[in-house]
Parts: structure tokens; C-alpha cells; sequence
């Protein structure tokens, strides 16, 4: 008697771990993401409290983020522009320079923007900051609600 796996047995195995790496897949991209905009909205908030810091010490609306005495961590390169910012591997952060005095993080992977300001956390998506669409309903996955036009914007 021969020994070993039938040309069906395999098949059948093969197409198991096919199903449940189709199943998974997408539910560890969403993890991931959501990971990643986690981390991206902690280091909106530590920015948003530095400048609001910065703004009581030199009596000065919208203080640039050199003023700023912390820098997200992750960084890798400063942007110098009309608002200053930094990059991360990620995330583009900025100042939106306005009177809404609000941070943004510009998701470098998908044409998806955060904002905080004075009314909390929100989310832009497909405003043509990059070619590439969203994949997710950004505001649904993060729970956060969606920004009324011109209170947002990262690019």
C-alpha cells in the first residue's frame, strides 16, 4: 500500500486555506489601517495641545509647528511650505494656516485627511490630494464624523 496525500486530499487543503485567507485578508488590512490612524490621531492631539500651549506663551493666534516644543515621533523629514509641517512614514502633518486653528494628518497611502480642531476629530476623503481613492469609509472605520467643507482640507 502506497503511502501519502491523494491529488484531491491536496486540493481540497489548498482550497481551505485559500477561503480562509480570503476571509482574513481584509479584516487584517482594516486592522492595520485602523492601527496606523490610531497612532496618527494621538499625535494630532499632542500637536493640537502644543499649539494651544504655545499660543497662551507668546500670545500669538496659530503658532508654526517650529514654534512648537514636541515633534511627533516617527519623524522623517520636515516640510517647509506656506504651512510648515512634518512627514512621517505614513502621515504628512500640518497647520491648516486659518482660522479654524486646526492640525491635520494627510494619509500618504490613500487620498484620506484627519483634522483636529476646536470641535474634535474628523475625517476628509477623496478631495484630490492623491490619486488614489479611498478604500474604506474612513469615517466609519475610525468612528469619527465627516468634515463639513472647509473646516478640513491637507492639501
Amino acid at each position: 500500500m502506497k503511502k501519502g496525500f491523494t491529488l484531491i486530499e491536496l486540493l481540497v487543503v489548498v482550497l481551505i486555506i485559500g477561503i480562509l485567507s480570503a476571509i482574513a485578508l481584509p479584516q487584517y488590512t482594516k486592522a492595520v489601517t485602523k492601527a496606523r490612524f490610531a497612532e496618527a490621531m494621538t499625535n494630532l492631539k499632542s500637536l493640537y495641545d502644543a499649539q494651544q500651549v504655545c499660543e497662551l506663551e507668546k500670545g500669538k493666534h496659530n503658532c508654526e509647528f517650529d514654534d512648537l516644543a514636541i515633534e511627533p515621533p516617527g519623524v522623517s523629514s520636515h516640510i517647509d511650505s506656506y504651512c510648515n509641517g512634518y512627514a512621517t512614514k505614513h502621515f504628512v502633518y500640518g497647520d491648516m494656516c486659518n482660522e479654524w486653528r486646526a492640525v491635520t494628518a494627510g494619509y500618504r497611502d490613500e487620498d484620506v485627511c484627519i483634522c483636529l480642531n476646536d470641535n474634535g476629530f474628523s475625517v476628509v476623503q477623496n478631495d484630490g490630494c492623491t490619486s488614489k481613492e479611498a478604500s474604506f469609509d474612513y469615517a466609519k472605520l475610525l468612528q469619527i464624523p465627516e468634515a463639513e467643507g472647509g473646516t478640513c482640507y491637507c492639501c
